[in-house]
């Protein structure tokens, strides 16, 4: 009895351990079933158990707690990098790139040089250096830019025009560069040459060209008497050299008894904050605001012209590319009614910068302060709205322009679109396709404006010299802006 007893327990023991372990494999099962996409997918992440160690020196919120903590953690990134990288990485690379990283966390105008970059930088405000005389700025398009190319200089002959789109330096991609990158790339030793690869508008494929660097003397001022006797004064930049070359210029047109005087600063990035305020105490009334530096906390300071005011008619002529400095002058003129502002809207840069040297030869730029024009203006991403509006040719729809052929001459389609163009460019014709009398005056006309042989027909010189105007935006006689400012002085 007692021998059936023991058997019957051994066999339910039995029957409980079996469902036990069909009760685990049931459970095991299903967390494989719950893992399997993880196990088995394609993406493999490993995960160190170093970051673990980032606990010890942070705070709850994952950043470190004092200077002694910081420099951990960018040892600690540093590190990770070299370590884990799959290329060789070189340290001090690191470092200046966290130093840029700090800066981009502002605003587009703060920023940390390297030392070759504060180089160019400082070579760029004293106005002569190694390089083939282009000014550039970073583009919408992800690259750099021509603004335009200083005349006579080699960016010019070798045939650059605004817009044109920097791809690439000596063969490296230029997608994504700064200003100040390009620029550093681009300079260089007198005599030496830089290949550059061209995105033209318009254009289906890129181009390269080969330009031998030169000596750059950027000259700040340049002055002229027009053929109606009004005064023209072109300002390239605000630089160091820009106050003593203003005051030839406007003792120049003072001496010449001019009367009326346009001052043109398209295409001017601006520059010393200091030279902005004393160009523009030449036309603001004494004792009128000029510009007043808003600064962090209450340490404004407003600036006031303080000199009789130059007996000149004004008007200044600007353009999108007219920023900071520029803008400083145009706006202190228009907002105090001491002139009449001609162009487009300038760009919109309303923030003062401080530069710092640093120790490794670089520099700090930083965003110090906002500025406000008369009334409590502000420029900053607004820009100076012209009283007269006249777009450039740049402005205009060039795609809807008939094309022009060199080889065609005067056939009816390539005469309408030497029409459409000389009409772009300020002159008095209609496009009708019909090649007589007044279009052959008109384009004579052009041709003595632009220098070359008048022979009053549509010749290839004749043809390539209309469509690099028109590319050009143009200046003189064919400048819409400039014929408008005329004749709103008039």
């Amino acid at each position: 009895m007692e021998l059936r007893k023991q058997k019957k327990l051994a066999k339910q023991k039995r029957k409980a351990m079996m469902k036990t372990i069909l009760a685990l494999f049931l459970v095991f099962l299903f967390l494989l079933m719950a893992i399997s996409p993880i196990i088995f997918a394609e993406t493999v992440q490993v995960v160190s158990d170093k970051e673990i160690s980032l606990q010890t020196f942070s705070t709850d919120n994952g950043t470190p707690t004092s200077g002694e903590d910081y420099k951990s953690y960018l040892d600690f990134m540093i590190e990770t990098i070299q370590g884990s990288y799959y290329k060789d990485v070189d340290t001090q690379s690191l470092i200046e790139g966290a130093y840029k990283g700090l800066f981009k966390a502002l605003d587009p105008y703060s920023t940390y040089f390297t030392p070759a970059e504060y180089k160019e930088f400082n070579t760029s405000i004293e106005g002569e250096f190694g390089g083939i005389g282009a000014s550039i700025t970073e583009g919408k398009s992800g690259y750099v830019e021509v603004v335009a190319p200083l005349k006579g200089t080699p960016a010019e002959k070798a045939g650059l025009l605004p817009g044109d789109m920097i791809i690439k330096i000596n063969g490296e991609d230029a997608a994504g560069f700064t200003t100040e990158k390009a620029v550093t790339l681009i300079r260089g030793e007198i005599g030496t040459s830089v290949k550059l690869q061209i995105q033209r508008p318009g254009q289906a494929e890129p181009f390269d060209v080969t330009i031998v660097r030169a000596l750059i003397v950027i000259k700040s001022v340049e002055f002229e008497i027009l053929e109606n006797g009004m005064g023209y004064i072109k300002l390239s930049d605000f630089s160091q050299k820009t106050n003593s070359e203003f005051d030839a210029a406007m003792a120049y047109m003072v001496k010449n008894n001019v009367k009326k005087l346009i001052v043109d600063v398209r295409n001017n990035p601006g520059g010393l904050l200091n030279t902005a305020i004393y160009v523009s105490d030449y036309f603001v009334p004494k004792g009128k605001e000029i510009v007043t530096i808003d600064y962090k906390g209450t340490n404004d300071r407003t600036y006031r012209a303080s000199r009789d005011k130059a007996p000149f008619d004004v008007a200044v002529l600007i353009n999108g590319g007219s920023a900071s400095a520029s803008e400083i002058f145009a706006g202190s003129i228009q907002k105090t009614g001491s002139g009449i502002i001609v162009g487009e809207n300038s760009y919109g840069k309303g923030t003062v910068q401080n530069i710092l040297p640093l120790t490794n030869g670089g520099g700090l730029k930083v965003t110090i302060a906002e500025y406000k024009l008369a009334g409590n203006y502000k420029v900053d991403t607004v820009g100076i709205v012209p009283d007269i509006k006249v777009e450039s040719i740049k402005s205009t729809d060039m795609g809807s322009f008939a094309p022009l052929n060199a080889e065609r001459g005067t056939t009816s389609l390539n005469v309408y679109a030497a029409q459409q163009r000389l009409a772009a460019l300020g002159y008095d014709i209609q496009a009708d396709g019909s090649f007589g009398p007044i279009s052959r005056a008109i384009v004579k006309r052009f041709q003595v404006d632009q220098g070359i042989a008048q022979t009053g027909t549509l010749d290839r010189k004749t043809i390539e010299t209309l469509s690099s105007a028109v590319l050009k935006g143009s200046t003189g006689a064919g400048d819409v802006q400039l014929m408008k400012a005329i004749e709103a002085l008039k």
